[in-house]
């Protein structure tokens, strides 16, 4: 008797510690899943830009409406649709909407699912976002007259790497320009889960194991499938790169990885002396130089 109790006694504790590791694990997991909103600022009317406010669906989700800034240029040549990070929004990417308006390319800026004005929803690590850009890639076509073939799809830090993995698959795409993306979610999820959700990095490291299965069993997202170094191999056309050095947050390391994936590294830049995804405000003429100079060979001649 006096063991069987000892049985039940370790196997009640056991299956308590379970639980409480998988409530932690679907406690994290549903955070580092939950985009921190921020309010627009500025539009581009600061900027003495002409624009339309927009909406739009992601391609085979009816029930979420997107928002952003429809940026026309005079005799667009081409359309940019530019991709924010993660907890951001589309007011930051209106740094460069004036050199490639005036450069003859037309922009779209949008708010990714739950971030900014666009509707809330829950972050599906990169993997549902592909259908938000392939949204506007079918808006702008469907709206704006934009070419087949004189579309880019420009990302920066989470928004470059739903670039890579989307641009691939969608023959409307002439060209990626990837700034700051990362090469592989997995090797991401103890460091962002602890910075975003503020859980200590022991105890984001000792849940990971949990997060991989909460995020498929709950939320049917495989964080392996995130591979933007992976999906980089996959393009028969050069990609534009663009990486900080130093990254306090996505180190060169994956810049390197992505570049290693690409038989064609012409365009792929390093800016000195610049944080995470800040190459832009650190280094304007020489980022648009790079990314017009990328641009301009893609287009059809």
């Amino acid at each position: 008797m006096s063991r069987r109790r000892s049985l039940w006694a370790l196997f009640a504790l056991v299956a308590l510690l379970t639980a409480l590791y998988f409530g932690a694990a679907c406690y994290v997991t549903g955070q580092a899943l939950s985009a921190e909103v921020r309010p627009l600022g500025e539009t581009p009317a600061a900027l003495g830009l002409a624009y339309e406010d927009v909406e739009f669906s992601p391609r085979g989700w009816e029930d979420i409406t997107l928002r952003g800034w429809w940026i026309p240029a005079a005799d667009a040549r081409a359309t940019v649709i530019r991709v924010h990070g993660v907890d951001s929004n589309r007011e930051s990417l209106l740094g460069l909407a004036a050199p490639l308006t005036d450069a003859g390319y037309s922009v779209l800026l949008f708010d990714l699912r739950g971030h900014g004005e666009s509707d809330e929803a829950r972050m599906g690590a990169g993997l549902d976002e592909r259908d938000d850009v392939r949204g506007a890639i079918d808006y702008v076509i469907r709206e704006r007259g934009a070419r087949p073939g004189a579309i880019f799809l420009h990302g920066n830090s989470y928004g470059g790497a739903i670039a890579l993995i989307t641009g691939w698959g969608e023959p409307a795409v002439a060209g990626v320009y990837a700034d700051s993306a990362f090469a592989s979610l997995p090797d991401l999820v103890v460091q962002e889960v602890a910075r975003r959700t503020g859980a200590p990095s022991w105890l984001a490291s000792a849940l990971r194991p949990g997060i991989g299965l909460v995020s498929r069993w709950v939320y049917g997202i495989n964080l392996g499938d995130v591979q933007p170094a992976q999906d980089a191999s996959q393009y028969r056309y050069p990609l534009g790169l663009a990486h900080c050095r130093p990254d306090e947050r996505i180190a060169l390391e994956h810049f390197e990885r992505i570049r290693a994936r690409l038989s064609d590294t012409r365009f792929a830049a390093i800016f000195e002396h610049c944080p995470h995804s800040d190459a832009w405000d650190i280094h304007p003429r020489e980022y648009a130089a790079a990314l017009l100079a990328y641009l301009n060979a893609r287009l059809p001649r």
